[in-house]
């Protein structure tokens, strides 16, 4: 097995969070000093497969306000890249809704055009997140894929997160239309590193390792 973590050397775009992504709630109430900061982050995850090639998948976000961009590499399939741009509307005080709906491109690969949905619902320790995505491939509608990753996750402690994931994705080959698992995340500093378990006690196991940062 190896570990390979690879990181971004400019982030102009985009977890997978895994992780999550988070605008910025607010602007200062005068217009005239309005200040607009850039939130980055980005995370590298470890494909490990014991019957395949290892894959290594990479995630970059900016956010600035609402703005959200986010840019892929190995997500829609291998040597491709993608990247997006979306906009945040977030609402709730105890159970707080974050929705991205976004809007992409793929080339490489699979060259194609993307829409896509990031649901972020938290309360209390609990949260769901989820990445939505329908490739419209330009080589023809046969080839059109629906790509999904979810999380339901809770923090027990103050730096750990842990829960079961689902993902649908063609980036390697698996008799199961979903892939189900179970993750654990611990942060630190500006870092959050994680392992995720999928189809335990089967066959068709494998192992994702991640790797995220913030700036």
């Amino acid at each position: 097995m190896r570990f390979t973590f690879i990181f971004f050397s400019s982030l102009i775009c985009s977890n997978a969070v895994f992780a999550q992504q988070t605008a910025i709630d607010s602007l200062p109430a005068n217009p005239d000093s309005i200040h607009l900061d850039w939130f980055y982050t980005a995370t590298v995850y470890q494909y490990i497969l014991p019957n395949e090639k290892n894959t290594t998948s990479l995630i970059a976000t900016a956010d600035n306000n609402a703005w959200h961009i986010e840019a892929r590499y190995n997500y829609e399939d291998e040597k491709t890249g993608s990247i997006f741009g979306g906009y945040h509307f977030k609402t709730g005080n105890k159970l707080v809704l974050d929705l991205t709906p976004m809007f992409g491109f793929a080339f490489g690969n699979t060259n194609g055009a993307i829409p896509g949905l990031e649901t972020s619902l938290t309360w209390n320790k609990f949260d769901f997140y989820a990445e939505s995505e329908y490739v419209l491939d330009f080589e023809g509608k046969e080839n059109n894929y629906f790509y999904n990753w979810s999380e339901l996750g809770i923090t027990p402690l103050d730096k750990l997160r842990t829960g079961i994931s689902v993902n649908r994705t063609r980036l390697f080959q698996s008799d199961l239309e979903f892939q189900k698992g179970i993750f654990a995340q611990y942060s630190f500093w500006k870092l959050t590193a994680g392992a995720f378990y999928f189809n335990p006690f089967s066959t068709g196991y494998y192992l994702i390792a991640t790797l995220g940062i913030e700036f």
